[in-house]
């Protein structure tokens, strides 16, 4: 008996392993040998063997539990004996994946960048420590604001939507388009109170933009930045400084939601409503909504900002799980530069019969015209590029293939002479002719900014005219009088703000298929808004589209919270998400069909009847790029199931979500199956 208390016991590493699989989402149990024992603690990553593989895994505990009568394996290698998952980041992991139907496996590997095993090993640089900044203007020049950033400075956690005053240049004088500023304020009040403070944006250029305005305000080298356009060694160098607890401000894009703080203080994200912050992988996570999970779990303060408001925002603005923070109606409206639409009045009509049905009225050379007399002016289009869907000059019959019936591409050369190239094949198409009405003369099926740039420079061959789109895009522009065309998220920013701007083909846009497109458009147009002059400064915006449109009357009203608080409203009545639950299971035919057929056997044995769960499908589904004759892809069939419900009944439903990829990978059926929770922009 005593040999038996006086035997050492075996250490017992419990590891989540990087399978691939969904079915093998659970910690595995790994004997710990002696020479390993020092270095693997949770959170370190190992390499371990698990059906005849060799994969990575990160520990998530260490203890003498194991079942009995098991043999198990040793751990193969401990890779380091850094920790690069904390335990606060791990449970926050975990809830990650249960929210969204995913397995750890897929949020640690959104969570924590690839090695570089140099810089780990490197002697880690010095890191100052950032002073809180007391700087006037932006949240402080507004109550709410300034009571918002007292309560962050005492140590309180709230939580609140800033809508950002869509205003540029000179006039502002209290900055309340600033958003870095706002931002800049609400990590000194989280320092002020002894606590960390992270920032989430869209872009990378976002990113690496406010990471220099908060290394100004706080020192240089306080920041850590982490997105996917850095380095290895750098991004992984700034994710060492995170983990080991040297860095209190973290900027990044949507991955940088997860970065492993332990005193955190605030959470910022910025353009909420981008649907940039939609992550393309397993498990389709939000960062806006990870964020707001996030608050919730580390008890911090959360503050989501952004010149337009998502459906979701103005959801928990009137059930008041968020305050707002506005600038005040009449201020606003003095501020900003004032909006209008061809044909917004019996006047304008009569002024000009053809205002709503030609590309360019009147009001639009208008503008264009007044605006250059005092600065630079911003046409923005949809569309990059000259020859979009060519066609036929004649009889406008789209342009096909004449080997594979694939969609051409095409650009103009100098000359006037046209190429045409198939999108499929590749092949170029010489000495074409219309095969309905003969004709040789090509023209863009949908203008696109260099057909726009052409168009404008010939009406206004005194201004200089710059294209900035595609491959070509000007990161900044003088306050010279200059003639800007840019596509959606490369609109240079000028000096002082452009003297006007002008949304063409803004119809069209709203147009768009989809569920959360006008809510996209609004988000573009207001950031458009927000690189004009104010109205004080003959600043003006026009938005070419039917003015009757809620969209639109929203950009004149500059009312983009009362918008979404309509079309949240219209979404409850009708079911649809955010306001109700969604979910889209995609794959394989032979795949979705057995989904679908275990999840209503589930439904029925968890007493959920028909009319309280709705199934729609399976449906044939887009399944990759079309194919033709001769071009040598293959199409598998593709379907899709949607599932909608209460967003009451998610609880239940989620987990049902997550057995359905974990039976499809148990049984290793034919083709991927992919499950995606409230995947607003796909629907």
């Amino acid at each position: 008996m005593t040999e038996a208390l006086l035997e050492p016991t075996e250490w017992v590493a419990h590891v989540c392993v990087f399978s691939g699989l969904a079915h093998l989402d659970r910690a595995f149990d790994y004997l710990v040998p002696d020479q390993m024992s020092a270095d693997a603690h949770p959170g370190v990553r190992v390499r371990v063997k698990l059906a005849g593989r060799l994969l990575d895994g990160i520990v998530l505990a260490v203890d003498h539990d194991r079942q009995a009568g098991v043999t198990l394996r040793p751990l193969q290698r401990v890779v380091s004996a850094e920790v690069v998952v904390t335990a606060d980041q791990l449970a926050m992991a975990r809830a990650v994946a249960a929210r969204w139907a995913g397995t750890l496996e897929e949020v640690l590997r959104w969570a924590v960048p690839t090695r570089h095993a140099a810089t780990e090993k490197a002697e880690p640089r010095p890191w100052p420590v950032p002073r809180p900044a007391d700087i006037p203007g932006a949240l402080e020049a507004l109550d709410d604001g300034s009571q918002y950033l007292h309560l962050i400075a005492r140590g309180g956690r709230p939580r609140a939507f800033w809508r950002v005053a869509p205003v540029a240049g000179p006039a502002d004088r209290d900055r309340l388009g600033d958003w870095r500023l706002g931002v800049i304020q609400v990590v000194s009040a989280a320092l002020e109170s002894g606590r960390q403070g992270l920032c989430c944006v869209p872009t990378v250029a976002q990113a690496e933009n406010l990471a220099a305005s908060l290394g100004e305000a706080f020192g240089a080298g306080t920041v850590a930045v982490l997105h996917a356009d850095q380095s290895t060694a750098d991004r992984w160098r700034n994710y060492l400084a995170v983990v080991r607890g040297q860095a209190s401000i973290v900027v990044g894009t949507r991955s940088a939601v997860l970065a492993p703080m332990t005193h955190l203080g605030v959470i910022v994200v910025w353009d909420e409503g981008s649907n940039l912050h939609d992550d393309p992988r397993a498990p389709y996570p939000n960062a806006r909504d990870v964020a707001a999970l996030r608050a919730q779990t580390d008890q911090c303060a959360l503050l989501l900002a952004g010149y337009s408001c998502s459906p979701r925002v103005a959801g928990w603005l009137d059930s008041g799980w968020l305050a707002g923070i506005q600038t005040p109606r009449g201020r606003l409206r003095a501020l900003c530069a004032p909006v209008r639409a061809p044909g917004d009045s019996d006047i304008a009509i009569q002024r000009d019969p053809l205002a709503t049905r030609v590309r360019l009225p009147d009001l639009v050379m208008k503008t264009i015209s007044q605006g250059l007399l005092q600065g630079p002016v911003l046409v923005c289009v949809p569309r990059p590029g000259d020859l979009i869907r060519p066609c036929c000059a004649d009889c406008r019959e789209p342009i096909g293939c004449p080997v594979c019936n694939g969609p051409v591409k095409g650009r103009r050369l100098a000359g006037g002479q046209t190429e045409l190239e198939c999108s499929w094949c590749g092949r170029r198409i010489d000495g074409w002719s219309c095969a309905h009405c003969g004709g040789t003369v090509v023209r863009s099926g949908v203008v696109g900014a260099s057909t726009t740039a052409v168009e404008l420079g010939r009406s206004f061959p005194s201004v200089p005219v710059i294209d900035s789109s595609a491959d070509h895009i000007r990161a900044e522009v003088g306050d010279e009088p200059t003639l800007v065309v840019a596509t959606p998220r490369a609109e240079p920013r000028a000096v002082s703000g452009y003297a006007a701007a002008i949304l063409l083909d803004a119809g069209q846009a709203l147009a768009r298929p989809g569920l959360d497109a006008v809510c996209q458009v609004l988000d573009h147009w207001f950031q458009v808004a927000s690189l004009v002059r104010s109205g004080d400064e003959d600043g003006q915006l026009v938005v070419v589209a039917p003015p009757q449109d809620r969209a639109v009357q929203a950009m004149i009203r500059n009312d983009p919270v009362g918008w979404a608080q309509v079309e949240m409203a219209e979404r409850a009545e009708a079911q649809f998400p955010p306001a109700a639950f969604a979910a889209l299971v995609d794959g394989s035919t032979e795949a979705v069909e057995a989904a679908a057929e275990r999840l209503a056997t589930r439904l029925s044995e968890a007493g959920l009847a028909e009319g309280q769960v709705s199934l729609l499908g399976p449906v044939a589904s887009e399944g990759g790029q079309p194919t033709g004759p001769g071009s040598g892809l293959s199409q598998s069939a593709q379907s899709r199931l949607v599932i909608r419900a209460a967003a009451s009944l998610s609880a239940q439903l989620v987990p049902m979500l997550r057995t359905l990829r974990s039976d499809h990978s148990l049984r290793g059926e034919g083709g991927p199956l992919r499950v995606r929770i409230n995947p607003v922009g796909q629907l």
